[in-house]
């Protein structure tokens, strides 16, 4: 395979791989994906590098949507302390992993899909 650093591409480990082999962004927002026999390239509308937040509102509320069920299913346990005040926690960091980690999925391919 050709090189893109004469692009101005680096590699990265930024952006969902989707079964690529490696990925490489440039100082203009184009985002490539490499593959066995072909190269798949799209442009950010915001660089993850520069603006991560911005990043997931523009290119990937999907992981917004993910995060938002993962918390939403996870269950809150309310428990006492020794000294009788509540304590609150997620139920489970694992559920919740779990959770994002199929909704982040789900929400992507729903996204190519639709759009």
């Amino acid at each position: 395979m050709p090189s893109l650093g004469a692009f101005g591409f680096s590699e990265t480990v930024l952006g969902d791989p989707d079964d690529a082999l490696r990925q490489y962004r440039n100082s203009t927002g184009l985002h490539a994906r490499e593959y066995e026999a072909y190269f798949e390239i799209h442009k950010d509308r915001v660089d993850p590098r520069v603006n991560p937040v911005g990043h997931l509102i523009r290119d990937s509320p999907e992981t917004i949507l993910a995060l938002g069920a993962a918390s939403l299913l996870t269950p809150v346990s309310l428990k006492k302390s020794s000294e009788g005040s509540p304590v609150v926690g997620l139920g489970g960091p694992h559920d919740f992993f779990r959770f994002f980690l199929f909704f982040n999925r789900f929400f992507r391919i729903l996204k190519k899909l639709l759009f």
